[in-house]
C-alpha cells in the first residue's frame, strides 16, 4: 500500500470549532479544516473506502448470497442484528464521507480537479451503497457537525444526489489545460495512477449500475432503458486486459499488516490454524455445479486435505464438526450438498451457528484470487491422501485484492441488459465474452502472483469449443504429456477446461426458458469476493434458483435489506426496521420471496 500507512500515521480528522471572545480574540494555532493537506485526506479517503468501507460492507452482505457461510446466527434476526451494522455505517459516515465533504473545498480552491473528481466519485459509491444495504439513509443533514440525529433521506432522493456526483466528477475529468489544475502524482492515486480517463469508466460504469438497478421498478423502467442505452456507448470499465479494472490492492507486510482480511483469516502463523467458514454451496457450484468443474475453483479455493475421511486424509477425526449421514431432510428434498464433500472440501452450511470446532487443519481455505492465498494444484481425483495445511506466507502471501468493479462484470451486466430485451443472441455472446473474461483475469492474476496452476493430465482427446472460435464444437488435441510439463501443454490443458466449462453454460443457457437466470448464475460465480454486486444481483434476478437452504427450518424472513444500526437508531429516536417482515429497498421491484 505505498506509503499510503505511515502517512495516514501522522493524519488527523480535522473537525472544526469557532470560539469567540467579544470578537477579539482568536488563537492563531487554531487548526480548520482549510488547513488539511489534501493529499494526505485523499491518503484517508482512498485507504478508508477500500479497506474499511468496501470490505466492511462486501463481508456484511456475502453471507446472505452463500460466498461465506452464514455462521452469525440459526435465524436471520439473529445474524443481521442492529450491532452487526454499526462498522459499515461509521466507516461511510467517520471515515469516508467526512473526508470528502472536507477535502473537496479545499481540492476546488487549489484547482485540484483529479482529486475533486475522485472524491466525489468516492462519495457516489458510498451513498448508492448504504441505499442498497438500508433504503432511507442521512444525506441532506448527515455531517452538519450540529446535527447529532440526521433524518434518513428519500433513497430514490439520495440515489439520484449520488448520480449527480457522478456527473460532477465527470465534469472536472472533462477540463483540460489550465482548467483541469496540477496533474495529480501518480503514486499518490493508488487505484488508477492519475489516469483520468479510467475515472471517467469508474464514473460512467458506476451510474451504469445504479440504472440497471432502478430498471428493476416498472413504473422506471423506459426512463432507466434509456439512461442505459446512452451510457453503453460511453466510456466504461470494460477492457478485458483489466487495465481499467477498479480494485484496492493489499501487500504482503507484517507490521503494519497490509495483507487481505481473507488470507488473515485462514492462513495463521502457525499450520493447521485456519479460521473462517467458506460455504459449501459456492464451492460444490464452482467444483460441479454445471455438470463439469469450473476452472477458477483452483484460484478460489485452497483444499488442505484431498478427502473429507481422516482416515484417508489422516487428520484427527474431532475435527469433523458434522457429519454428512446426519443430512437434514429439507437438504435432502432440495438436493443440497451438506457439512462437506469429497475431494476434500470442507465449509459450513448457510445458517450453521454451532460455534467453531477444531476444524483449523481441514479447513478450506480462500485461495489465490482474490485473497492472495495457495492455488490448488492438488489432484481432484476422490478420495486423496493428501493433507498441506495453510500457513502464513503460503501462496501470494496475502497480496490480493478488494475487486470492487472489473471489467467482466461490464460485461455480465451487457449480457443482462440484452437478456431482458430479449435479444438471445445479443445475450448469448455478451454472456460467452463474460465468462471468458473472468476466468482469463482469474488465471492472469494468479500467474501474475505464483507459478501456474497445475492441471493434472487427463484424456488427450476433449471435444470441447475453442476460445474465439465459431459456437461450433472443435477438437482441441493436446497430445501425451511431456515430462517435464511445458508451458505450452499447460496453457493448452487449460483451454481445454475453459472450453468444456463454456459448452455447458452455453448448452444451460440455450435450453433455459429463463435466459436471466442462466446469466444471473454466472454472474454470481464471477463474484468472488465482492458479496455487494451478489447481494443486488440477486435481489433484482433471483439467481441463483438453487441457493442452499438454512440448516433450520424457520429461519424467517430472508434479509433483503439490512436494520439500521445501533448507532443510528440511538441518535434517530429508535428508528429501527424490523428485518422480520420484508424490507425492501427502493429499487427492489423483484415480486419473487428471495431465501
Amino acid at each position: 500500500m505505498k506509503n499510503i500507512t505511515r502517512k495516514l500515521s501522522v493524519l488527523l480528522l480535522f473537525v472544526a470549532s469557532a470560539c469567540q471572545l467579544d470578537n477579539d480574540t482568536v488563537n492563531p494555532s487554531t487548526l480548520t479544516p482549510a488547513s488539511a493537506d489534501p493529499d494526505l485526506l485523499l491518503n484517508a479517503v482512498q485507504l478508508n473506502f477500500g479497506t474499511g468501507f468496501f470490505n466492511g460492507a462486501a463481508t456484511n452482505v456475502d453471507v446472505l448470497v452463500r460466498m461465506q457461510a452464514m455462521t452469525g446466527g440459526y435465524r436471520y434476526p439473529t445474524a443481521f442484528t442492529q450491532s452487526s451494522q454499526n462498522f459499515v455505517w461509521q466507516q461511510a459516515y467517520q471515515a469516508v464521507l467526512i473526508n470528502t465533504k472536507t477535502l473537496i473545498p479545499i481540492a476546488q480552491s487549489k484547482k485540484l480537479t483529479t482529486h475533486v473528481a475522485m472524491a466525489k466519485i468516492f462519495e457516489a459509491y458510498t451513498y448508492l451503497t448504504l441505499v442498497d444495504l438500508y433504503n432511507d439513509v442521512p444525506q441532506s443533514e448527515a455531517l452538519l457537525g450540529v446535527k447529532f440525529d440526521p433524518k434518513a433521506d428519500n433513497a430514490s432522493d439520495v440515489y439520484a444526489y449520488a448520480i449527480g456526483l457522478l456527473n460532477d466528477a465527470r465534469t472536472e475529468l472533462a477540463k483540460t489545460g489550465t482548467d483541469a489544475g496540477t496533474n495529480i502524482a501518480a503514486g499518490l492515486d493508488i487505484y488508477y495512477g492519475g489516469v483520468r480517463a479510467n475515472w471517467v469508466a469508474l464514473a460512467n460504469s458506476l451510474e451504469l449500475k445504479a440504472w440497471l438497478n432502478i430498471r428493476s421498478l416498472p413504473s422506471r423502467a423506459a426512463e432507466a432503458d434509456a439512461k442505459i442505452t446512452t451510457l453503453l456507448t460511453s466510456n466504461l470499465i470494460d477492457n478485458p486486459d483489466g487495465s481499467e479494472n477498479f480494485t484496492f490492492k493489499y501487500g504482503t507486510a507484517t507490521v503494519p499488516n497490509s495483507r487481505h482480511p481473507l488470507y488473515d483469516n485462514y492462513y495463521g502463523l502457525a499450520a493447521g490454524t485456519a479460521g473462517g467458514f467458506l460455504s459449501n454451496y459456492y464451492m460444490n457450484e464452482l467444483f460441479s455445479g454445471n455438470g463439469v468443474q469450473d476452472p477458477r475453483w483452483r484460484y478460489y479455493f485452497y483444499r488442505q486435505v484431498g478427502s473429507v475421511d481422516p482416515i484417508k486424509a489422516g487428520f484427527d477425526p474431532k475435527a469433523l464438526g458434522c457429519s454428512a449421514g446426519a443430512i437434514p431432510q429439507h437438504y435432502v428434498s432440495a438436493g443440497a450438498v451438506f457439512c462437506n464433500f469429497e475431494p476434500g472440501f470442507y465449509g459450513r452450511d448457510h445458517g450453521d451457528a454451532s460455534g467453531v470446532n477444531p476444524v483449523g487443519p481441514v479447513l478450506t481455505c480462500t485461495g489465490i484470487y482474490p485473497a492472495g492465498g495457495r492455488p490448488d494444484n492438488n489432484t481432484a481425483v476422490s478420495p486423496t491422501p493428501y493433507n498441506v495445511p495453510a500457513k502464513r506466507g503460503d501462496g501470494a502471501n496475502g497480496a490480493g485484492i478488494e475487486p470492487i468493479f472489473m471489467s467482466f462484470f461490464t460485461d455480465f451486466m451487457k449480457a443482462e441488459i440484452l437478456g431482458r430485451r430479449g435479444d438471445v443472441a445479443g445475450a448469448r455472446a455478451a454472456l460467452n465474452t463474460a465468462i471468458i473474461n473472468s476466468i482469463d483475469f482469474t488465471k492472469k492474476f494468479a500467474d501474475g502472483k505464483v507459478q501456474s496452476v497445475t492441471i493434472l493430465p487427463w484424456s488427450s482427446t476433449v471435444w470441447v469449443k475453442a476460445l474465439g472460435a465459431p459456437m461450433d464444437k472443435v477438437n482441441i488435441n493436446c497430445g501425451t504429456a511431456p515430462n517435464p510439463i511445458t508451458p505450452a501443454y499447460q496453457q493448452c490443458r487449460f483451454n481445454q477446461l475453459v472450453n468444456n466449462y463454456l459448452n455447458a453454460a452455453l448448452a444451460k443457457f440455450d435450453a433455459a426458458s429463463s435466459k436471466l437466470d442462466v446469466i444471473g448464475r454466472e454472474f454470481y460465480i464471477s463474484l468472488n469476493g465482492n458479496g455487494l454486486e451478489a447481494y443486488n444481483l440477486y435481489r433484482r434476478t433471483g439467481a441463483p434458483r438453487n441457493l442452499q437452504p438454512t440448516v433450520q427450518l424457520g429461519a424467517g424472513v430472508w434479509t433483503r435489506a439490512m436494520p439500521y444500526p445501533a448507532t443510528f437508531s440511538t441518535l434517530a429516536g429508535g428508528a429501527v426496521k424490523d428485518n422480520e417482515s420484508v424490507n425492501k429497498v427502493f429499487w427492489d421491484g423483484n415480486p419473487e420471496t428471495l431465501n
